[in-house]
This record gives C-alpha cells, sequence and structure tokens, in this order.
C-alpha cells in the first residue's frame, strides 16, 4: 500500500511541475529584437494580440534608422532623419501596444564592424538580461528582406541565446514568410526572403483587430513609404500570413510547444 501510494504522488508531481514551468513562462515578457524602425512590421499582428491579452511585451530596435532616405520624405540622412524615425517607432510601438521601446541607436547600415557589434551585443544581452524574456522573436538567416542589418541582428541574437547556458530556458524564435505564400503574393516592395513552409513550425493565430492594428503601426512609418506602398505590402502580408504569424524555433524545439495559446 504504501508503494502504490509512493507511486501515485510520484507520478501527480510529474505531471504538475511541466504544467507549473510552462505557466510560469507564460507570465514572462516577449522580446522582440529588429534591426530597423518598421521592421516589427512582420509580426505586428502578434504583438497586438499578446497585448491585448495582457502580456507584457517589449521591442528592441537596433539602429537608428538615419539612412532611410526615400525621395517624397525629404528629409536628408543624419540626425534629423534619425529624429524622424525615433517618432515613428515610438508611434508604432504605442499602436501595438508594446510595454516598452528599447532602442540602441547603432548606426544604421554600419552594424558589420568589430567595434559596433561588440556594442550590440552588450547592449542586447543587458536588455534580455533585464527583462528576463520566456520568448524573443528576431530574423532568421534569410534577414527578412536580406538586409545586412537584418541577418547581422539575428545572428547576435542567436550568439547571445547559445553562448551561455543561462539561456536554456529562453525560446529564440526566427520571424518569417511561408515561401509557398509568398509565390502567389500580390505584388509589393520590398519583397521578403521566406521559409520553407514545413520549417516554420510556429503558427501564432490573431484576429481581424490585430490586423488592423498591424497596418495601423505600419501606417506611423511615413518617411518610409507612400500610402500606396503602405497598400501594397499591407496586402502582401496579408496574403503571406492568411490568418497566423509564422516563426521558426531557432533550434526546432519549444520548451512549452502552447507558448502562443491563450
Amino acid at each position: 500500500m504504501r508503494t502504490h501510494l509512493h507511486t501515485l504522488l510520484s507520478v501527480a508531481v510529474a505531471a504538475v511541475i511541466p504544467f507549473s514551468a510552462q505557466s510560469q513562462a507564460r507570465q514572462r515578457p516577449v522580446l522582440a529584437v529588429f534591426a530597423h524602425p518598421d521592421d516589427e512590421r512582420v509580426i505586428g499582428p502578434l504583438l497586438s494580440r499578446l497585448a491585448r491579452e495582457g502580456r507584457e511585451t517589449h521591442l528592441v530596435i537596433a539602429t537608428n534608422g538615419d539612412q532611410g532616405v526615400t525621395d517624397f520624405a525629404k528629409i536628408p540622412a543624419g540626425a534629423r532623419l534619425a529624429a524622424a524615425r525615433d517618432k515613428e517607432a515610438s508611434c508604432a510601438a504605442k499602436r501595438l501596444g508594446v510595454r516598452r521601446l528599447h532602442q540602441l541607436g547603432l548606426p544604421d547600415g554600419g552594424l558589420a564592424s568589430f567595434e559596433v557589434l561588440g556594442k550590440m551585443r552588450s547592449g542586447l544581452a543587458a536588455i534580455i538580461d533585464s527583462v528576463r524574456p520566456a520568448v524573443i522573436i528576431t530574423f532568421g538567416p534569410e534577414g527578412g528582406t536580406g538586409h545586412p542589418d537584418h541577418r547581422l541582428v539575428g545572428d547576435v541574437t542567436t550568439q547571445i541565446i547559445q553562448g551561455d547556458a543561462k539561456y536554456a530556458n529562453v525560446d529564440l524564435l526566427y520571424a518569417s514568410l511561408p515561401t509557398e505564400r509568398l509565390r502567389t503574393a500580390p505584388r509589393a516592395q520590398p519583397t521578403v526572403n521566406g521559409m520553407a513552409q514545413a520549417l516554420l513550425t510556429v503558427r501564432a493565430p490573431f484576429e481581424p483587430q490585430d490586423l488592423v492594428a498591424g497596418r495601423e503601426e505600419f501606417a506611423c512609418h511615413r518617411t518610409q513609404y507612400t500610402p500606396a506602398q503602405m497598400d501594397a505590402v499591407n496586402k502582401y502580408l496579408a496574403h503571406a500570413w492568411n490568418g497566423s504569424v509564422w516563426l521558426r524555433p531557432w533550434n526546432g524545439t519549444l520548451h512549452d510547444p502552447n507558448i502562443f495559446k491563450p
């Protein structure tokens, strides 16, 4: 009888511990890490949904965006454009319900040096240690549009997570779009380098109101897109998403497979 009771207690404890750990993970923040103001667009509906459900979200923008010159905005590269894009990033984060926007202010288009990469690594690590997220979302090796800054931000974020066992309980996810759906998407500029759909095993559904929130946050980035360009990008993304933000675990596994379930 005693042995049988001990077995029952062991089974009960084994069942409770994983559930408790998963519950605690879902109470910890979600941290999105991208290169430029407007890069968050690729997961905008997910950030909106999470904030709407009461989840704490944080957004890191690594560069100051001061090289994003467009003919129609008529703002030269430099401090004035950086200031405009700072306001646009704040506008977008507010519309998505982001708890805190972290801006590293690194040179736009100038991440590829030992000095700047070192600053990015130390800055990102400090934010991760402070926020203590359950989930980090960033670009994978294809870098969204393929911009070198996109690729480097994803690489450095991955380096931090894989470089220290203290981050073993953090789920790192790469945000992308399925190649198969991009083939039939309406035309837009810029286009995105997709991932094979079979690799995008984490699919986070969102509601129509989150799609609207994503469009509204994208509208904040007036120095980068005309209304017509925004409309084209919105249609392109809506087709590719098809109701879900698509993600890939960097190492193929998740601590909590239901991390984005309400």
